[in-house]
């Protein structure tokens, strides 16, 4: 495949998002039902995957001072931007947020229990009319707009044991280093978004959430990291209305993938073409990863995909080959495979530090020689392997474990409802 395959192929993985990526879909998917709907409103339904729904119960929604997943329907109808795709919630007015507060009654949220993948629909219905959208496979994907008697939907997306897993580790290098530099200064763009996140959290003292005054105080680079991609996901977790360029359908992994990186090149004082190439190979490897693991999971993917990615872009800042990236690989998944994903809050910041300075740690190991051994538990000699390995522990030896989790956050949430 030439050049241009991959850079569109990154290019595509790459979106902004106001605010956690969940709420964004699902206040885009509702302002799209509001916009295709006539009448005043007698009652919405919302109906959302168990991953989707797990993400959005207690995580910070921009320009809202309360949480919860009937406040991101109701927000959506009452302030969401139907055109701006993620970023639907990039201007909420205060007269907006109080119209959601007394939407929220006419609010029912259900889990769509047949859902394979990443899916939200939500039906509005008025005196007049009923209007269904749905949204499939990708957050900002709607896949359908209908208005009442609605046809049974089942297009549902593929779940990730089934979806293509294209190329290779030493694709990807190689894509990295011979790519015309001009073709891939849209990922300083991407880096320059998330940057900006980082310097507004800093600026606001969002990093004593994350990090000791003994780490924040701490010039190394795996101090560093954890500050910049931790601090960024703290603020982003909260709420704060400014964009993040994800990656993949996420911005804790765009900010853990394009800060970690920025931490190591500003350490090593490298030219930003080096910075740019590092980018691309990571963002290729991340894009593989999620591809075995799917786009929402039961594990972490801030470890396991974007931790470990970034860990492959230190390693060629680093000047490292394919063998140093693949023992990075393994000191990654040899750590925090196991590391579960509980829902988005501000508490996804530790993990997000975690990963990041994980990530450069296992890099400088594997650039030493030293790390984790081959013949380890799930790993392997072969980085495809390796992350098929990874695959099947998530979709098969996982399965259940989602419901599980989500089962608890549920009961928790009925015990302590001011939470």
């Amino acid at each position: 495949m030439d050049h241009m395959y991959w850079r569109n192929k990154i290019k595509s993985s790459l979106a902004p998002s106001t605010g956690c990526t969940e709420p964004a879909a699902i206040a885009l998917n509702a302002a799209t039902a509001r916009a295709n709907v006539k009448g005043e409103i007698k009652r919405i339904v919302a109906r959302l995957d168990a991953y989707l729904f797990k993400n959005a119960m207690g995580v910070g929604i921009p320009g809202a001072d309360e949480r919860g997943v009937d406040l991101c329907v109701a927000l959506g109808v009452t302030a969401g931007d139907p055109h701006a795709g993620m970023n639907a919630l990039h201007t909420v007015k205060p007269e907006q947020l109080a119209q959601a507060k007394a939407l929220r009654p006419l609010v029912k949220v259900e889990i769509a229990e047949e859902a394979k993948g990443l899916y939200i629909e939500t039906t509005i219905t008025t005196a007049e009319d009923a209007v269904r959208v749905i949204t499939s496979g990708e957050h900002d994907c709607i896949a359908r707009i209908e208005h009442a008697p609605f046809t049974p939907f089942t297009q549902h997306a593929v779940e990730a044991a089934e979806a293509p897993h294209e190329g290779s580790l030493g694709e990807f290098i190689e894509f990295a280093r011979t790519c015309p530099l001009e073709e891939l200064t849209f990922l300083r763009d991407a880096l320059n978004m998330n940057r900006v996140v980082y310097y507004r959290a800093m600026e606001e003292g969002l990093a004593h959430h994350v990090l000791p005054n003994m780490l924040l105080q701490d010039g190394s680079l795996y101090a560093q990291a954890k500050k910049m991609a931790g601090t960024a996901s703290y603020a982003r977790m909260h709420g704060i209305p400014l964009p993040v360029m994800t990656a993949t359908g996420s911005g804790n992994q765009g900010l853990t993938l394009f800060l970690t990186v920025d931490a190591a090149a500003r350490t090593f004082n490298v030219s930003e073409e080096r910075l740019l190439r590092a980018l691309a190979a990571a963002c290729l490897a991340n894009i593989y990863i999620k591809s075995f693991i799917g786009p929402l999971s039961s594990v972490c993917a801030c470890g396991v995909a974007s931790g470990l990615s970034a860990a492959i872009g230190v390693v060629f800042l680093m000047g490292g080959d394919e063998k140093e990236m693949l023992q990075a690989s393994r000191n990654i998944l040899g750590s925090v495979s196991g590391m579960i994903c509980d829902g988005a809050k501000e508490g996804c910041a530790s993990k997000v530090a975690l990963s990041a300075g994980l990530a450069v740690e296992a890099a400088c190991l594997a650039m030493e020689g030293g790390g984790i051994h081959a013949q380890d538990g799930i790993l392997d000699e072969s980085f495809d392997r390796l992350i098929a390995h990874l695959g099947e522990l998530v979709c098969v030896g996982m399965g259940g474990t989602n419901d599980t989790i989500v089962h608890i956050m549920k009961d928790e949430k009925v015990r302590r409802p001011n939470c």
